[in-house]
């Protein structure tokens, strides 16, 4: 049986505005274009600068802020989760001329695709991911 949604969104401040309905929608339409299991669900945590960065230094010895960080997980009813730095979200929004909402999607897609087993690494790698983000960001995808 399929999960209603694929995400489960937690957030470290309850002041914040997360894009619920919009990260459920570009979920599905993931899930469904990178045939992704629809019984696995993926948890997105809505983190402060310090939680990041933490985590980059444990996980990937990067001691350094960063706006997103995946962690794909190898369970077949579990897909990873996906932390997102609201602080650089806003950030990057301003500096971009980007909505809030706009850059926590565009976040929120890469982090996904990190979690379907996109790299951008190599050149050649960034050009597809940036090709699939751009894809599942179209504002009229159907």
């Amino acid at each position: 049986m399929a999960l209603e949604s694929p995400v489960i969104i937690h957030s470290e401040n309850s002041n914040v505005r997360v894009p619920k309905a919009l990260l459920r929608e570009h979920a599905l339409r993931i899930y469904a274009g990178e045939q992704l299991s629809p019984q696995r669900y993926t948890n997105i945590i809505c983190c402060s600068d310090y939680s990041i960065r933490r985590l980059n230094r444990e996980y990937r010895t990067i001691d350094r802020v960063t706006d997103v960080l995946s962690f794909p997980f190898d369970d077949e009813d579990f897909l990873g989760e996906i932390y997102i730095s609201i602080r650089r979200t806003a950030v990057q929004a301003r500096k971009l001329g980007h909505s809030f909402t706009d850059e926590f999607l565009r976040l929120f897609v890469h982090g996904m695709l990190h979690l379907a087993g996109y790299d951008h690494l190599k050149p050649a790698e960034q050009t597809q991911m940036n090709q699939r983000e751009n894809h599942y960001l179209q504002k009229n995808l159907y």
